[in-house]
């Protein structure tokens, strides 16, 4: 079977979106499958993130930005004081160009697709477009197209959705896309490759100068507002005035990052927090096993890879109450707390921290869960017979 990957940035971020992508067609071309990806690169075809050897690369050459103006903006917020009234103006200003970035971009790698693609489409037999909807009923005119969307869309959308083919989503998206999109879409779980995530032994904790004696409180992925590593920044100064034998490990890199360091700057010189910027996804493993507890503290999440990957390596955590959360609390591996509230946020935290013994019975249970129910291999065997029901393809 050959099928294109239509995610526009796959070479460009590690997020989960993308980690789901590059994971999942991993393993869908070790199924014999034949695996091209479209997605954007520079003028010169070139891309910070290579991918996997069994993806043929297909880059969208030009000169593109999802947060075109952001960096600016956020130099002004952080000088306007946080309960003036100016700051709110100022954060509704920000957050309207930021979506209209992305819109650009958006439209932008649609016109592109089409017209670079339009003299082969024909090279495979299905595609599969990660987020877009338009992008997604546009291509399903060439090809039998199958659209996954990593997040809930409105029904606004729905004529679009209806054009596709098959619709796919997981966790919080797939429970509010079906109430109006009804058996049409479709579950696609996400997985987690147990030869990597697992259980070990890490020299992290040593590297930072940090003894099993402490507490290392952690969070992998994206430092932006919708994640909410604001809130786990303004908790840990305030945990640290209670229990000096805490620690913060923080992986990722984003447009909060500058913020987040300078909110926990005295910390950070004193080498209670460290931040690593960026990670390779397959050394990812020997951080988490560097933490006692992983924090997700998301305004909003769907189904977070990074929570199924802190549970593979025995970590419990602690997430928002919000969408996709809540589900996976349901295992017993975790803990929720009141999304948006620094105030709860640390009352749990205080919590939970006081139980050794209770931290790695949740560890234990999140570990099992994910070995029975989560793989990339039984992920890609699904999709595979998605495409061939649902797009007609043969095998």
């Amino acid at each position: 079977m050959r099928v294109l990957v239509v995610h526009s940035e796959l070479g460009v971020l590690r997020g989960g979106g993308e980690n789901f992508t590059r994971n999942l067609f991993t393993a869908f071309a070790e199924r014999g499958h034949d695996v091209s990806a479209a997605f954007v690169a520079d003028r010169k075809g070139r891309y910070p993130i290579s991918l996997p050897a069994v993806i043929k690369p297909v880059p969208i050459r030009g000169w593109w930005s999802r947060n075109l103006g952001e960096a600016m903006l956020s130099t002004i917020s952080r000088r306007i004081p946080f309960q003036s009234r100016l700051r709110k103006t100022w954060d509704r200003l920000q957050e309207a160009m930021s979506w209209r970035a992305v819109r650009w971009h958006s439209e932008r790698f649609r016109r592109r697709v089409e017209r670079e693609l339009a003299h082969c489409w024909n090279d495979f037999d299905s595609v599969y477009v990660h987020g877009d909807a338009i992008l997604a009923s546009e291509v399903a005119n060439h090809r039998p197209t199958i659209l996954r969307l990593p997040g809930p869309v409105s029904a606004d959308l729905s004529p679009f959705l209806q054009k596709v083919h098959a619709v796919c989503a997981n966790g919080d998206a797939l429970s509010r896309i079906s109430r109006f999109l009804g058996e049409r879409v479709i579950e696609l779980p996400a997985g987690v490759d147990g030869r990597l995530f697992q259980p070990g032994l890490t020299a992290i904790r040593s590297a930072l100068k940090w003894s099993n004696q402490e507490l290392v409180i952690g969070y992998v992925g994206r430092l932006t507002p919708i994640k909410g590593i604001d809130l786990l920044a303004a908790a840990f100064v305030e945990i640290l005035h209670k229990r000096t034998d805490v620690r913060l490990l923080i992986v990722g890199q984003g447009q909060a990052e500058r913020a987040i360091r300078s909110t926990l700057s005295k910390e950070l010189e004193q080498g209670k927090v460290h931040i690593e910027p960026d990670i390779e996804h397959e050394q990812l493993p020997q951080w988490y096993r560097a933490m006692d507890l992983f924090v997700m503290p998301s305004r909003y999440e769907n189904h977070s890879n990074a929570l199924l990957e802190a549970m593979a390596c025995g970590i419990p955590f602690l997430a928002s109450d919000v969408g996709g959360n809540t589900m996976v609390t349901e295992t017993g591996a975790g803990w929720l707390f009141e999304s948006e509230s620094v105030s709860s946020l640390i009352a749990c935290l205080s919590k939970i921290l006081k139980s050794s013994p209770e931290l790695k019975a949740r560890g234990k249970i999140g570990f099992d869960y994910v070995q029975e129910h989560h793989s990339w291999a039984a992920t890609a065997e699904r999709l595979e017979k998605i495409i061939i029901s649902r797009l007609g393809a043969e095998k």
